[in-house]
């Protein structure tokens, strides 16, 4: 008995970077044992976030999700990619220009998100050395990003239809999909046609291309907090004025395809995209940056039944039901008449349990 408040199943994060550590532009190098530190610091803050499991989208890999798994350290149900496929000079080759080595040659908390391959031989190599890794899915991106001065502009043409039909085939023949970092319009379209299940960010995606997404079966994952928060962050993270004009510009085109999914019943994911010690600030925010794009029960139904059946766990997570996991949230109020109770997570979640085991409990 929960009293007036409301249960409801434990959300679930569809784009996470729990291996991130800055969002400085510099790529500097840090030791591995701090990054695998972030990584558990970042677990442990989505869990007491409310969010039971995370799609991680490039960094994480067997060994975290191996210490999960055994309880050594706390967090979500960690469905990770490995590293995120790129080719040379795309959006995750984060070198700089006078680096030539690999860019998992060296450790950052960028470089070890990625791995650079070229042609179809090799991206069909690299998919399946993750998959053999254990990961959930494939991750690869297919244009240029919007925020790092390393990364490729998001007008780059990244990976042909042949190279991202390779990845899909080779989740594919493993029981799973792939994951698409993918801003352009064009680079949308080729990962429709090559089978791409996950389109992730999609700004700058035409109406036309948005109902190709419906008809393709595709899911929409927009991630809108974290281009806000590199907006807020700005100073800190030493981004250029021009850099802050087009995240300000990718915000409000998002929008505009927020709308669009909707209006074409595309399903929409909810995915965050967060970095690191950022994460704890601003995880439950992605809540606020939608309640001005669609309603509280469309808004947590992404972050749970929809997100369950992106990651094919549908009926397993996202519900509360026979046969599905024990992962229970009990908040303060009603979330579906007024969705800022989902913004204070210490002060209004007042159980949280995971798989049938409590991690908070305030019920009193």
């Amino acid at each position: 008995d929960v009293g007036a408040r409301t249960l409801m199943p434990g959300l679930i994060d569809a784009h996470a970077h729990i291996t991130g550590l800055s969002l400085s532009p510099k790529n500097i190098s840090y030791p591995t044992p701090n990054i695998t530190l972030a990584a558990t610091d970042y677990l442990a803050h989505s869990l007491m976030d409310g969010f039971t499991s995370i799609r991680e989208a490039g960094g994480a890999d067997y060994s975290i999700a191996r210490l999960l798994a055994q309880a050594e350290i706390v967090g979500p149900r960690l469905f990770y990619s490995g590293r995120a496929l790129t080719q040379t000079g795309g959006g995750a080759d984060f070198r700089t220009p006078f680096e030539s080595t690999d860019p998992c040659g060296h450790v950052s908390p960028f470089s070890v998100m990625s791995v650079i391959a070229d042609g179809v031989d090799e991206v069909r190599r690299a998919a399946r050395e993750e998959l053999r890794r254990g990961a959930s899915q494939i991750k690869l991106f297919a244009s240029g990003g919007v925020v790092f001065p390393s990364e490729a502009h998001a007008t780059l043409y990244e990976y042909s239809e042949a190279e991202l039909s390779a990845a899909v085939e080779e989740a594919a023949a493993r029981s799973t999909y792939v994951m698409a970092h993918v801003y352009t319009d064009a680079g949308i379209r080729r990962c429709l046609r090559a089978g791409v299940r996950s389109i992730e960010h999609a700004n700058f995606a035409a109406e036309e291309t948005v109902a190709m997404m419906a008809e393709y079966g595709a899911f929409l994952d927009p991630t809108f907090i974290s281009l806000a928060q590199r907006i807020e962050t700005a100073g800190e993270t030493q981004l250029s004025p021009s850099i802050v004009s087009n995240l300000e510009r990718t915000i409000a085109s998002g929008h505009q395809v927020y709308g669009w999914a909707k209006k074409h019943n595309v399903p929409i994911a909810f995915g965050t995209d967060l970095w690191g010690p950022e994460a704890r600030k601003s995880q439950v925010r992605e809540f606020e940056m939608r309640m001005e794009l669609d309603c509280p029960a469309n808004i947590i139904r992404s972050a749970t039944a929809t997100n369950a059946e992106l990651l094919m766990q549908k009926g397993k997570l996202g519900t509360i039901a026979a046969d599905a996991y024990a992962d229970l949230l009990v908040v303060e109020g009603n979330p579906l008449a007024d969705l800022r109770v989902m913004l204070d997570p210490k002060n209004n979640f007042k159980l949280i349990m995971k798989d049938g085991v409590i991690y908070k409990n305030e019920l009193g």
